[in-house]
């Protein structure tokens, strides 16, 4: 997979705009459908863990809803 540094320049330029604007602490990520991912962050650590981890539970409860929802919409499978 070929790195584009054209994206990774407007990534750094956008998250140093957020830190202009009063954001320190800053985590980015995304994906590619080849498979690829980037993952930047900066501002102090123990800040960043916990973004990570408020967002790892969000995804988690989101993740839960959804299942949640396909279950009461399409009814639950009889597995016995």
């Amino acid at each position: 997979m070929e790195v584009n540094e054209a994206l990774l320049a407007k990534i750094d330029g956008f998250i140093q705009e957020l830190q202009e604007m009063g954001l320190p602490d800053v985590v980015f990520a995304a994906a590619s459908p080849e498979g690829g991912i980037a993952v930047k962050y900066d501002g102090e650590p123990r800040a960043i863990l916990y973004l990570v981890r408020t967002l790892d539970l969000n995804i988690m409860l989101d993740s839960m809803q959804q299942m949640a929802m396909e279950v009461s919409t399409l009814g639950r499978e009889n597995n016995s």
